[in-house]
């Protein structure tokens, strides 16, 4: 993933963000970007009995890491995700 709008390092962060979450992907699952003090709640909340895997990233990256997800890689994106939060969450 690069782009005229990031630096080299920003590239290198990214990339590494989505070779890590690559590495946890299952069939079925959901990306998004959410608080890790919210998301247990809203799942409570919404009696979804799934326990999210997070990835702590820099507010800036997470549209762009769950946009590469989505569209690459063609996941759902979840009805929890929030535009730059400060982690993000596969279930």
């Amino acid at each position: 993933m690069s782009s005229a709008l990031n630096s080299p390092q920003q590239v290198k962060e990214i990339n590494a963000l989505i070779e890590q979450i690559e590495k946890a992907l299952k069939p079925g699952m959901e990306i998004g970007a959410q608080s890790k003090a919210i998301l247990p709640s809203l799942l409570v909340a919404n009696k979804i009995d799934k326990k999210a895997k997070f990835f702590p990233c820099k507010r800036e990256y997470s549209d762009k890491v769950v946009a590469h997800f989505v569209t690459e890689k063609k996941l759902t994106k979840s009805k929890f995700h929030r535009n730059a939060q400060d982690a993000i969450f596969l279930l």
